[in-house]
Protein backbone atom coordinates (compact mmCIF):
# COMPACT_ATOMS: atom_id res chain seq x y z
CA UNK A 1 0.00 0.00 0.00
CA UNK A 2 2.73 2.75 0.88
CA UNK A 3 4.76 1.51 -2.41
CA UNK A 4 0.92 2.70 -4.40
CA UNK A 5 0.81 5.68 -2.58
CA UNK A 6 4.47 7.09 -3.02
CA UNK A 7 3.34 5.73 -7.27
CA UNK A 8 0.28 7.99 -7.14
CA UNK A 9 2.30 10.50 -5.37
CA UNK A 10 5.06 10.72 -8.18
CA UNK A 11 2.47 10.32 -10.78
CA UNK A 12 0.58 13.42 -9.45
CA UNK A 13 3.26 15.82 -9.25
CA UNK A 14 4.57 14.92 -12.73
CA UNK A 15 0.93 16.02 -13.62
CA UNK A 16 1.42 19.20 -11.71
CA UNK A 17 4.73 19.39 -13.68
CA UNK A 18 3.00 18.86 -16.94
CA UNK A 19 0.07 21.29 -16.07
CA UNK A 20 2.44 23.90 -15.16
CA UNK A 21 4.50 23.48 -18.63
CA UNK A 22 1.46 24.38 -20.85
CA UNK A 23 -0.19 27.10 -18.48
CA UNK A 24 2.93 28.78 -18.29
CA UNK A 25 3.79 28.35 -21.60
CA UNK A 26 0.24 29.73 -22.99
CA UNK A 27 0.13 32.49 -19.88
CA UNK A 28 3.43 33.44 -18.48
CA UNK A 29 4.54 32.36 -15.40
CA UNK A 30 3.59 36.22 -13.90
CA UNK A 31 -0.19 35.38 -15.03
CA UNK A 32 -0.33 32.11 -14.46
CA UNK A 33 -1.93 30.76 -11.32
CA UNK A 34 -2.37 27.59 -9.38
CA UNK A 35 -5.48 27.04 -9.56
CA UNK A 36 -5.67 27.11 -13.32
CA UNK A 37 -2.03 24.51 -13.06
CA UNK A 38 -4.76 22.66 -10.91
CA UNK A 39 -7.34 22.60 -13.37
CA UNK A 40 -5.13 21.64 -15.95
CA UNK A 41 -3.70 18.47 -14.27
CA UNK A 42 -6.85 17.08 -13.19
CA UNK A 43 -6.08 17.73 -9.14
CA UNK A 44 -7.16 20.03 -6.38
CA UNK A 45 -5.06 23.70 -5.60
CA UNK A 46 -4.15 21.94 -2.28
CA UNK A 47 -1.75 19.06 -3.78
CA UNK A 48 -0.22 21.67 -6.04
CA UNK A 49 0.65 23.26 -2.48
CA UNK A 50 1.61 19.98 -0.94
CA UNK A 51 4.08 19.07 -3.49
CA UNK A 52 5.53 22.57 -4.23
CA UNK A 53 4.18 24.96 -1.61
CA UNK A 54 3.64 27.72 -4.07
CA UNK A 55 4.32 29.07 -7.61
CA UNK A 56 7.81 29.89 -6.87
CA UNK A 57 8.64 26.07 -5.81
CA UNK A 58 6.54 24.87 -8.97
CA UNK A 59 8.61 26.84 -11.16
CA UNK A 60 12.45 25.75 -9.84
CA UNK A 61 10.76 22.22 -9.73
CA UNK A 62 10.22 22.74 -13.61
CA UNK A 63 13.20 24.56 -14.29
CA UNK A 64 14.94 21.43 -12.89
CA UNK A 65 13.46 19.28 -15.96
CA UNK A 66 15.10 21.21 -18.71
CA UNK A 67 18.61 20.54 -20.05
CA UNK A 68 20.33 23.60 -21.13
CA UNK A 69 21.64 23.88 -24.57
CA UNK A 70 24.84 25.23 -23.22
CA UNK A 71 25.56 22.25 -20.85
CA UNK A 72 24.92 19.48 -23.39
CA UNK A 73 27.20 21.67 -26.13
CA UNK A 74 29.93 21.89 -23.26
CA UNK A 75 29.74 17.85 -22.16
CA UNK A 76 30.20 17.36 -25.93
CA UNK A 77 33.22 19.38 -26.52
CA UNK A 78 34.68 17.89 -23.52
CA UNK A 79 34.14 14.00 -24.92
CA UNK A 80 34.94 14.83 -28.61
CA UNK A 81 38.99 13.65 -28.73
CA UNK A 82 40.72 15.38 -31.62
CA UNK A 83 39.78 18.70 -30.82
CA UNK A 84 39.91 20.23 -34.39
CA UNK A 85 37.70 23.12 -35.16
CA UNK A 86 36.04 20.37 -37.48
CA UNK A 87 35.40 17.93 -34.28
CA UNK A 88 33.81 21.47 -32.74
CA UNK A 89 31.32 22.25 -35.39
CA UNK A 90 30.20 18.44 -35.26
CA UNK A 91 29.56 18.86 -31.51
CA UNK A 92 27.66 21.76 -31.61
CA UNK A 93 25.65 20.72 -34.44
CA UNK A 94 24.91 17.61 -33.05
CA UNK A 95 23.83 19.65 -29.59
CA UNK A 96 21.56 21.73 -32.04
CA UNK A 97 19.81 18.87 -33.73
CA UNK A 98 18.82 17.01 -30.51
CA UNK A 99 17.63 19.99 -29.08
CA UNK A 100 15.56 20.53 -32.08
CA UNK A 101 14.52 17.37 -32.02
CA UNK A 102 12.95 17.33 -28.83
CA UNK A 103 9.65 19.21 -28.50
CA UNK A 104 9.50 19.57 -24.45
CA UNK A 105 12.51 21.17 -24.46
CA UNK A 106 11.81 23.93 -27.00
CA UNK A 107 8.97 24.33 -24.66
CA UNK A 108 10.48 24.89 -21.36
CA UNK A 109 13.04 26.85 -22.49
CA UNK A 110 10.87 29.26 -24.14
CA UNK A 111 9.05 29.90 -20.78
CA UNK A 112 12.50 30.61 -19.07
CA UNK A 113 13.82 32.85 -21.52
CA UNK A 114 10.93 34.52 -22.74
CA UNK A 115 7.58 33.70 -20.38
CA UNK A 116 8.74 34.94 -17.01
CA UNK A 117 10.42 38.18 -15.21
CA UNK A 118 13.39 37.17 -13.24
CA UNK A 119 12.34 38.60 -9.80
CA UNK A 120 14.51 38.07 -6.78
CA UNK A 121 13.09 35.18 -5.37
CA UNK A 122 13.74 33.46 -8.87
CA UNK A 123 17.06 33.99 -8.82
CA UNK A 124 18.24 30.33 -8.47
CA UNK A 125 17.08 29.68 -11.68
CA UNK A 126 18.58 32.97 -13.29
CA UNK A 127 22.01 32.09 -11.48
CA UNK A 128 21.82 28.49 -13.34
CA UNK A 129 21.84 30.23 -16.36
CA UNK A 130 24.87 32.90 -16.24
CA UNK A 131 26.59 30.19 -14.67
CA UNK A 132 26.21 27.63 -17.68
CA UNK A 133 26.74 30.74 -20.07
CA UNK A 134 29.76 31.28 -18.36
CA UNK A 135 30.86 27.74 -18.43
CA UNK A 136 30.30 27.55 -22.16
CA UNK A 137 32.33 30.91 -23.03
CA UNK A 138 35.03 29.39 -21.47
CA UNK A 139 35.01 25.94 -22.69
CA UNK A 140 35.21 27.22 -26.14
CA UNK A 141 38.04 29.95 -24.84
CA UNK A 142 40.28 27.13 -23.79
CA UNK A 143 39.22 24.57 -27.05
CA UNK A 144 40.08 28.17 -29.29
CA UNK A 145 42.95 28.20 -27.31
CA UNK A 146 44.36 24.89 -28.23
CA UNK A 147 43.51 25.12 -31.40
CA UNK A 148 45.95 28.57 -31.74
CA UNK A 149 48.59 26.68 -30.60
CA UNK A 150 48.41 24.38 -32.93
CA UNK A 151 48.50 27.20 -35.56
CA UNK A 152 45.38 26.29 -36.59
CA UNK A 153 43.06 29.44 -35.49
CA UNK A 154 43.50 32.81 -37.92
CA UNK A 155 46.10 35.45 -35.83
CA UNK A 156 42.93 37.46 -36.71
CA UNK A 157 40.78 36.14 -33.89
CA UNK A 158 42.48 35.73 -30.59
CA UNK A 159 40.36 32.67 -28.67
CA UNK A 160 38.73 34.73 -26.21
CA UNK A 161 37.26 36.76 -29.54
CA UNK A 162 36.37 33.87 -31.62
CA UNK A 163 34.70 32.26 -28.21
CA UNK A 164 32.61 35.35 -27.61
CA UNK A 165 31.38 35.67 -31.39
CA UNK A 166 30.74 32.00 -31.64
CA UNK A 167 28.70 32.10 -28.08
CA UNK A 168 27.16 34.93 -29.37
CA UNK A 169 26.21 33.22 -32.56
CA UNK A 170 24.79 30.10 -31.05
CA UNK A 171 22.66 32.38 -28.13
CA UNK A 172 20.76 34.59 -30.67
CA UNK A 173 19.77 32.54 -33.13
CA UNK A 174 18.47 29.80 -30.47
CA UNK A 175 16.42 33.21 -29.21
CA UNK A 176 15.42 34.11 -32.53
CA UNK A 177 14.05 30.54 -33.41
CA UNK A 178 12.16 30.30 -29.93
CA UNK A 179 10.29 33.27 -30.95
CA UNK A 180 8.65 31.12 -33.42
CA UNK A 181 8.97 33.35 -36.26
CA UNK A 182 11.61 33.13 -38.14
CA UNK A 183 12.19 31.01 -41.36
CA UNK A 184 15.43 28.72 -40.30
CA UNK A 185 16.01 25.55 -38.49
CA UNK A 186 18.63 24.73 -35.78
CA UNK A 187 20.03 21.34 -37.59
CA UNK A 188 19.85 23.63 -40.91
CA UNK A 189 20.68 27.44 -41.42
CA UNK A 190 21.98 27.71 -38.10
CA UNK A 191 24.28 24.63 -38.46
CA UNK A 192 25.23 26.08 -41.51
CA UNK A 193 26.17 29.29 -39.88
CA UNK A 194 28.22 27.90 -37.31
CA UNK A 195 29.98 25.44 -39.96
CA UNK A 196 31.06 29.10 -41.52
CA UNK A 197 32.31 31.11 -38.95
CA UNK A 198 34.33 28.76 -38.07
CA UNK A 199 35.66 28.55 -41.46
CA UNK A 200 36.24 32.61 -41.37
CA UNK A 201 37.99 32.01 -38.01
CA UNK A 202 40.59 29.18 -39.24
CA UNK A 203 43.75 29.66 -40.53
CA UNK A 204 42.48 26.92 -42.77
CA UNK A 205 38.88 25.95 -43.92
CA UNK A 206 37.55 23.55 -41.99
CA UNK A 207 33.05 23.21 -43.83
CA UNK A 208 32.69 20.16 -45.94
CA UNK A 209 32.26 17.75 -42.99
CA UNK A 210 29.25 15.63 -42.17
CA UNK A 211 26.15 18.41 -41.05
Amino acid sequence: MARRTKQEADETREALLDAAEQVFLDRGVARASLDEVARVAGCTRGAVHWHFRDKLGLFLALDERLVLLQDEVKDRLCIEEDGSLQSMACAITAAMKDFEENPRRRRLLTIMLQRCEYVAEMAPALQRRRQADTEIRETLRRRFQEVAERGDLSPAWPPERAALFLYALISGLLHEWLRGEADFTLSGEVSDAIRSFLDCVAARPVSGGEK
